[in-house]
């Protein structure tokens, strides 16, 4: 039987997809009784169909290996940067005496008058970064006083005078249901360096931006597999220059290239996932991925918070437990649909090869089913867009040439030579940036519900389970890509647009109709980002889909750096005001998914023509 599939696949070529050719296909090439679907696949589907195996155990491990080496550390900003209570410290003699009252109460001493007093002074930062005992600071100073029966009433008679800053640090204190420590903490960023702490998160989503070009570029130039191991080791060194970090300046470096490794290994795993399997197996293999890596690996990061509460340990032990994907160094194969792209005919059989055994019980491949010359059809699908003999001669004669061939021929700029290409490349960010830019900004914005934070970060990772369900049941149901994400972004608009409606005409006590708008929006933007990580790539041909994915997904980060500022003016312009920028972000993606064509995940690359088309060189 394996011996008869082959056959099959091996008849047909791009002969049969290309319309220039389809005149000199005898009807005797197809076999009698052939399944439509199957002769709609593209060659390298039907190898992983009918003899590899499109989902089995090969495809399932690699997945789970990407998925264990992938930390969420964006999650490490809801616990390591939490806020905490905090005042002006004071010299050694007054400390003693505040250090049995909590931060309010020292506040209320430090400045002789309560909270509601202090709001009257109007300073360049918080009240907390001030305090009123400058005379008493001068006494201190003298060592001319008895402190030891000075009683906090005392001071709070001798808080005279105009507020000054702090001189000697502060006292922090954590915040009931908060995680206990904090980056904010041990590295004073407050008062005038509050501004350090929102650059943490930016300072990753910068990395992101970065790792999602090179990632995507060097999976197209270097291969899936290098590109991941080598973005890997930079991955635990920078994990561990977080942990051992000294300065603030240090910290932010190692998370711009935690961000910088983390979405590079994202962008070319998802691509070798997504070229390992069929089409009608990616939605699955998209909906369990998220399900891992958005819930799953979430929640466990909110375990490990429980368990560790030192943030520098839990930086730790996220790295660790990263680390477990050093594995993929043994187990980790080449993209077999790369290989055949580059003309790496041999490889391709290997990798083929030992995929069979994984998915067969470690059995060995049948003698002849995998050959060079069955390969050679396959290869035929993905032209390497050959110069003829004189012209390359010419062209490669001299050492200079032959650089600028190189350079021509592999740079990013290639994929900007097609209007085609370009235009899909800048519509498809436009779809990135306007998801992301909601789906974080609503999520940082469910921040602002109180409760205990380990339960309202499982909570909302807990999202990713219905809508991770909604698109793989849609993506089954529906053959095309197309509609089903526009049903989802539809859905979305309607709830965060109706949640921005009631929260800014409607004053209530609690945000109860916000929080299930909020549910209802994040659930759909989780079902809408594993669709469009099946519908994008499927937009462009392979020599260029692992970079475009990248080039499309880095953009999203300027929406991810956005939506913090925009978080900002619920206290502005009033109480549920960014739901609404969001919902016209939701509404700009609607009309750009309008615009581009639809795809089914099959035929990817159909003919030579088409690639050329695409390609335009």
């Amino acid at each position: 039987m394996l011996s008869n599939s082959w056959k099959r696949i091996k008849s047909l070529s791009c002969r049969s997809h290309c319309p220039t050719c389809k005149s000199t296909i005898k009807p005797t090439d197809f076999e009698p009784g052939r399944n439509n679907a199957d002769e709609e696949m593209d060659p390298v589907d039907r190898v992983l169909e009918n003899i590899v195996g499109s989902h089995g155990f090969w495809q399932w491990f690699i997945l789970l290996i990407g998925v264990i080496g992938l930390p969420t550390y964006e999650m490490f900003s809801v616990f390591g940067l939490s806020e905490q209570a905090y005042r002006c410290r004071m010299p050694d003699p007054v400390e003693s005496i505040l250090h049995n009252l909590s931060v309010n109460e020292a506040m209320t001493i430090l400045w002789g008058m309560n909270a509601s007093d202090r709001a009257q002074y109007h300073m360049d930062y918080p009240t907390r970064c001030y305090h009123r005992l400058a005379d008493l600071v001068q006494m201190t100073h003298s060592n001319e006083t008895n402190w030891t029966d000075w009683t906090p009433d005392q001071l709070f008679k001798l808080a005279v005078g105009q507020p000054v800053p702090c001189d000697n640090g502060y006292v922090y204190e954590p915040i009931p249901n908060q995680y206990p420590t904090s980056v904010i903490a041990s590295f004073d960023l407050t008062c005038d360096r509050s501004w350090l702490g929102p650059l943490h998160p930016t300072m990753f989503m910068i990395g992101m931006l970065f790792g999602y070009y090179l990632g995507g570029w060097s999976g197209d130039r270097f291969g899936r597999r290098p590109t991941v191991l080598f973005w890997f080791f930079i991955f635990v060194a920078a994990g561990l220059l977080a942990f051992f970090s000294p300065n603030v300046a240090f910290l932010f470096l190692a998370h711009l290239v935690l961000g910088a490794a983390d979405s590079a290994r994202i962008t070319v795993l998802f691509v070798q996932m997504f070229e390992m399997t069929t089409a009608r197996w990616r939605s699955v293999m998209c909906s369990v991925w998220t399900v891992l890596q958005s819930f799953g690996t979430r929640a466990f990061t909110s375990l490990l918070a429980y368990l560790l509460p030192d943030w520098r340990w839990l930086m730790f032990a996220m790295t660790a437990v990263g680390s477990i994907g050093v594995l993929y160094i043994c187990f980790g194969p080449e993209s077999p649909r790369w290989l055949v792209s580059e003309g790496r005919t041999d490889e391709a059989v290997q990798v083929l090869e030992r995929g069979y055994q994984y998915n067969h019980c470690c059995r060995r491949s049948p003698e002849g089913i995998f050959t060079k010359s069955d390969v050679l059809a396959l290869k035929q699908m993905y032209p390497m867009h050959p110069v003829n003999d004189e012209q390359g001669n010419d062209e490669l004669s001299g050492c200079g040439s032959r650089l600028c061939y190189v350079i021509k021929s592999s740079s990013i700029w290639q994929m900007f030579q097609s209007p085609e290409h370009v235009k899909r490349l800048l519509l498809a960010s436009v779809i990135f940036t306007c998801h992301i830019y909601s789906y974080y900004g609503i999520m940082l914005y469910g921040n602002k519900i109180r409760g205990v934070v380990y339960v309202v970060a499982v909570i909302n990772a807990a999202s990713a389970l219905p809508g991770t369900m909604m698109s793989c049941i849609l993506y089954r149901v529906f053959r095309w890509r197309k509609r089903p994400l526009l049903g989802v972004f539809s859905l979305a608009f309607l709830s965060t647009f109706t949640g921005a409606l009631c929260s800014l005409t409607q004053n209530h006590e609690t945000d109860l109709l916000l929080i299930i708008t909020e549910g209802i929006t994040l659930t759909s933007l989780e079902a809408a980002l594993d669709m469009i990580y099946i519908y994008i790539p499927e937009l462009f041909p392979t020599m260029f889909r692992s970079k475009s994915l990248g080039f499309c997904a880095g953009c999203a980060r300027i929406g991810a750096a956005l939506c913090s500022y925009t978080n900002e003016l619920d206290s502005r312009l009033g109480h549920g005001s960014p739901m609404a920028f969001y919902a016209a972000s939701i509404l700009v993606a609607i009309l750009v998914v309008l615009v581009l064509p639809d795809t089914s995940g099959e035929n990817l690359d159909q003919c030579p023509e088409q690639q050329n088309e695409m390609a335009d060189f």
